[in-house]
């Protein structure tokens, strides 16, 4: 063989190898941003049953749980509702339990409706402009529960107040899924292909060396259960008194515009960081800062009604040993959602003493459908 043809065979390889690469990128890309294609070559387990978010990102078998996922029963149809709820994921969840909303109806007895839309980007964090999007009418008086985790809480005070329009926010949704990568991300991780041997070098990393993924941030071993790397960082960072101050007096503002343009009368929730309430299972940290509790008195002060959650888990924990969140996952438990509905129940009370009306019961009330 000559040494032209020789080189000519390299460059032919070397051609076809890279446009194997480019094809095999194009494929991941695809399959991670159309669901569609992708779930066919995921490797997948039970549809009732999940793991938790915190072990799929490690993928560690000692923090596997299986989950039960219930079906998600639609909430009350929003032209009869007396309660409104909008939140993150843990309003959203129906991990072990029904939705927050349809497990607050039972236990209340009013008619609640879950506000959530997929083609709003975070409509918990924008509800004035969520609100005027969906055209929502003040035909009578309800009340609406805001829900933010705690990481993402300080943030989303600031952005609560905007009345940004829809186009804006539709922009931000497309950007978002175009160009955040966690979907194909997860994909190259999780396909039928590459998973096997991604899961068994996770696993024996973690035996041999302790060494997990860098989005958890701490895991205890006895009991077994894993940290978010982003509450860990919430729990560090400095929340002084003004900060706060500023933060109550943004959710103070949207309380009112709320009361005012829309007639709802809101009740915030911050469901707290696992590892706010189950820090003690790493040994000595540095205690909490009170974070949720500081916030509270300082929303109470202003006369907004709140529920402050990390005060009600942490008495439950003197006397109940059943865990409030999954060792797993970042968001809580039937029992932790449970714990959450009964205070809301007290506060919904609390708040229509104090305006000294009841929620008005569904009858035919008049609605123009957003």
């Amino acid at each position: 063989m000559t040494e032209p043809s020789l080189e000519k065979q390299l460059n032919w390889l070397q051609k076809t190898l890279l446009a194997c690469i480019m094809l095999g990128a194009v494929a991941v890309v695809l399959c991670g941003k159309v669901p569609a294609i992708g779930k066919k070559f995921m490797a997948q387990g039970s549809a009732d049953l999940v793991s938790g978010d915190l072990y799929r990102l490690c993928e560690v078998d000692r923090f596997r749980e299986s989950i039960e996922a219930l079906p998600q029963a639609p909430t009350a149809p929003l032209e009869q509702s007396e309660i409104l709820t909008l939140g993150d994921s843990f309003f959203n969840s129906s991990l072990q339990s029904n939705l927050f909303a349809t497990v607050l109806a039972t236990k209340s007895g009013y008619a609640v409706h879950n506000l959530a839309d997929s083609d709003f980007f975070e409509p918990f964090s924008y509800p004035l402009a969520y609100l005027k999007a969906i055209g929502y009418q003040p035909d009578r008086r309800r009340i609406l529960i805001l829900e933010s985790v705690e990481r993402s809480s300080l943030e989303r005070t600031s952005t609560f107040a905007s009345a940004a329009g829809s186009a804006a926010n539709s922009l931000n949704a497309v950007a978002f899924k175009l160009l955040k990568n966690n979907d194909v991300e997860y994909f190259f991780k999780n396909n039928l292909a590459t998973h096997p041997a991604i899961k068994w070098v996770k696993n024996l990393r973690f035996d041999w060396f302790g060494s997990i993924d860098k989005a958890i941030g701490a895991y205890s071993l006895n009991p077994d259960m894993l940290f978010y790397q982003r509450d860990l960082d919430f729990a560090a960072r400095p929340k002084p008194d003004p900060v706060l101050d500023r933060a109550a007096d943004r959710v103070a503002e949207l309380a009112r515009t709320l009361r005012q343009r829309y007639n709802l009368e809101l009740l915030f929730v911050v469901v707290p960081d696992k590892y706010s309430v189950y820090r003690d299972y790493l040994g000595k940290v540095k205690p909490y800062d009170r974070y949720i509790p500081r916030l509270v008195s300082r929303l109470r002060e202003r006369g907004v009604p709140a529920v402050d959650l990390y005060s009600v888990y942490a008495r439950f924990r003197r006397e109940d040993r059943r865990p409030l969140y999954f060792a797993g996952d970042t968001h809580y438990t039937a029992v932790g959602k449970m714990v959450l509905v009964e205070e809301c129940v007290r506060e919904i009370a609390n708040l229509n003493r104090r305006k000294q009306t009841a929620v008005e019961k569904p009858g035919a009330v008049r609605y123009r459908q957003p």
